[in-house]
């Protein structure tokens, strides 16, 4: 099982399309090196906390979802009734795109409402462990199934390949209670 640690970088890792967002959103920050420059020598004191601080949780991110997909499959379980989710994941990141996209890095309020909410989904995501509800797997061609025992697959198999499979055991790593890390080797 994953340690509390790893599951908030997979939560931090849940928002990287958010993050590219945001830079996107405050794209008048790099439209020159010089005001580049004024970010990184804070110059501008809240936009440049904000900007420095993105730039760890992308880092995090990048490193929790290195670490998921390189992590190796210590354990074999069997599956059956392999059904593709519903909406789940687009439910979780609807939900909290408009608020966080609402963010004005000049405002320290602003940041400070958005840390909070940032940091109470945070909690329910890994006090949860909601770690199946990460866009990113989708980009790494992963997808999430359920089976019916209500278990959690996050795999790079498709539904086809996961029914052939079904009542094999196969090499999986446990994420969490009844949630399974199952790639393809």
């Amino acid at each position: 099982m994953i340690s509390v640690l790893f599951r908030i970088g997979l939560y931090v890792s849940s928002f990287f399309p958010l993050y590219a967002l945001l830079l996107i959103n405050n794209y008048k920050y790099f439209t020159s090196w010089k005001k580049v420059k004024d970010l990184f020598i804070f110059k501008s004191f809240l936009p440049s906390i904000f900007i420095y601080v993105l730039l760890v949780l992308v880092l995090l991110s990048i490193a929790a979802l290195i670490i998921i997909i390189r992590v190796s499959l210590n354990e074999k379980h069997q599956f059956v009734g392999v059904v593709k989710t519903e909406d789940n994941l687009l439910n979780y990141v609807v939900t909290y795109l408009v608020p966080i996209l609402s963010i004005d890095i000049t405002k320290a309020n602003s940041l400070l409402v958005n840390l909070g909410l940032f940091a109470l989904l945070g909690f329910i995501y890994v006090k949860n462990s909601l770690v199946y509800l990460n866009p990113l797997f989708l980009f790494f061609k992963y997808n999430v199934f359920i089976t019916e025992n209500n278990e959690v697959l996050i795999s790079n198999y498709d539904i086809y390949e996961l029914k052939n499979l079904e009542g094999e055991r196969i090499r999986t790593r446990v994420l969490s209670y009844k949630i399974y890390l199952v790639r393809k080797t």
